[in-house]
């Protein structure tokens, strides 16, 4: 009798489960009214019909029934199939479940959505399919609006002839809600690889905002990082988000697809985003060594780095490897910021990590990064060589460099590096009291970045120098 009440619960169960998932549209593409009109589809945003592209009847080998509809579009540039308007729910996810084969890209979408933003359409991640086979594909959606005349779609481009792309037996069913998750939660596994254990789900979620990152031309927001307040790990996450604002200090909340994106733990899609409030005191940062950063724990978070000593600059990309006093090394990136770094000075260096092939830190702004002198255990050194100008600054290698300092210093080497660190001029100088002022002569010089540095025994700065 047990056995009977139990199985009879689960069987409860799982029927429970089906009836959560309301099914809101479905198409085999069975009933035809034209060569390019099939019922309950071209809606009013599609544009995919047009010359040189078609949303056609395809009797040829259909996954289910007697028909599917071909979709052709070779160009780069998208085309959109849609359906008919239909409701949606403000808050609901949506599951599009669909068969397809052939050559191309796809994706599906929504449009009657972002009304906020004004942007009226979200996506989901193009699909590169080569198959000559039937494939299944599922992609969520989040509504972020209620909506009695959406449309949702299908986006397609890089079609391939002869067999382009072949859609059928589209399901679309309503799943329920994001769930409300900490960035603990969403971060947190013990798995390998170090997947979310929310990865491809929606979740609503919030925190401050630690950083901002841009890109394009002009530069506009790509994204941010959030943390939650008072954590040390496990708290933090990459948010791709171009469409809604944000400063350092911003408390936010939004609801958003949980993505894998090369390993690095985002969120993204984000729909329903409010700004809590601003100007709010950013969460401290974890001290960490080189020796423990690869941790999947620090993923995201807002990390301080202290008496870390370049040792290694990649030109071509732009970023430094530095060790510690753990004899560690790691890389400092300029995603967010760019500085040009002193080999053999120290440096405390603050910023988020951001998982590229490894974890990286990505200082933000020049409060991120703390010179310390070479000089180790001088209270004060008078023969500061500090102040440093030179012009004019960008030159033809002609130029002049002066230099104040608080006294004499008659063992003084000047040396002009290319950014590999090969050494194209160099000579000894004496300074006196007050400033002093030397020609540079390197006629014929390459065009370029140089970097100039001036050093004596205890101390020595660095100035860029650009050859035109």
């Amino acid at each position: 009798m047990k056995k009977l009440v139990l199985f009879t619960l689960l069987l409860s169960g799982l029927f429970m489960n089906k009836l959560s998932a309301q099914i809101v549209f479905q198409s085999d593409f069975e009933t035809w009214t034209g060569v390019e009109a099939v019922t309950g589809w071209d809606g009013s945003k599609t544009n995919i019909i047009a010359t040189g592209d078609s949303a056609r009847k395809d009797s040829v080998a259909p996954y289910h029934g007697s028909y599917c509809v071909s979709l052709v579009n070779a160009s780069t540039t998208a085309k959109r199939f849609s359906t008919q308007p239909m409701a949606i729910t403000a808050g609901t996810i949506y599951n599009i479940r669909f068969y397809v084969k052939g050559t191309g890209s796809i994706r599906t979408g929504l449009n009657g959505v972002r009304q906020s933003t004004g942007f009226g359409y979200e996506y989901g991640s193009y699909i590169a399919v080569s198959s000559p086979t039937w494939t299944a594909y599922t992609q969520t959606l989040l509504a972020d609006s209620t909506n009695s005349a959406a449309q949702f779609l299908f986006s397609i481009k890089s079609t391939v002839a002869p067999a382009n792309l072949a859609l059928d037996s589209v399901t679309i069913t309503a799943e329920g809600s994001a769930s409300p998750q900490t960035l603990y939660n969403i971060q947190y596994t013990t798995a390998t690889p170090a997947n979310s254990p929310f990865m491809n789900k929606y979740v609503t979620t919030g925190g401050i905002v630690t950083a901002v990152y841009n890109s394009g031309t002009p530069p506009s927001q790509s994204g941010y990082y959030i943390e939650s307040k008072g954590a040390t790990a496990w708290a933090a996450v990459n948010v791709y988000d171009y469409s809604h604002p944000v400063a350092m200090g911003d408390s936010i909340s939004f609801s958003g697809q949980v993505q894998e994106y090369y390993n690095e733990t985002e969120i993204a899609n984000v729909v329903n985003f409010t700004k809590v409030s601003s100007g709010n005191a950013l969460p401290a940062p974890v001290v960490v060594g080189f020796d423990k950063i690869q941790n999947e724990k620090y993923e995201g978070m807002l990390v301080k780095i202290k008496d870390a000593t370049e040792v290694r600059y990649n030109a071509p990309a732009a970023w430094y490897v530095f060790a510690d006093s753990t004899a560690s090394i790691d890389t400092v990136d300029n995603v967010i910021y760019t500085y040009n770094y002193t080999q053999s000075k120290r440096y405390t260096i603050t910023g988020v990590v951001h998982f590229e092939y490894a974890n990286w830190i990505e200082p933000r702004n020049i409060n991120d990064i703390d010179s310390i002198d070479v000089t180790s255990g001088i209270a004060e050194y008078k023969k500061d060589l500090a102040d440093m100008n030179i012009y004019p600054n960008p030159n033809n290698g002609l130029f002049t460099v002066t230099v104040t300092a608080q006294g004499e210093e008659p063992n003084m080497t000047m040396t002009l590096c290319d950014l590999t660190g090969r050494v194209v001029y160099s000579e000894q100088r004496s300074s006196h009291q007050g400033t002093s002022s030397w020609p540079v002569n390197t006629n014929g010089l390459e065009k370029g970045i140089y970097l100039l540095e001036l050093s004596n025994s205890q101390y020595k700065t660095v100035k860029k120098v650009i050859v035109q």
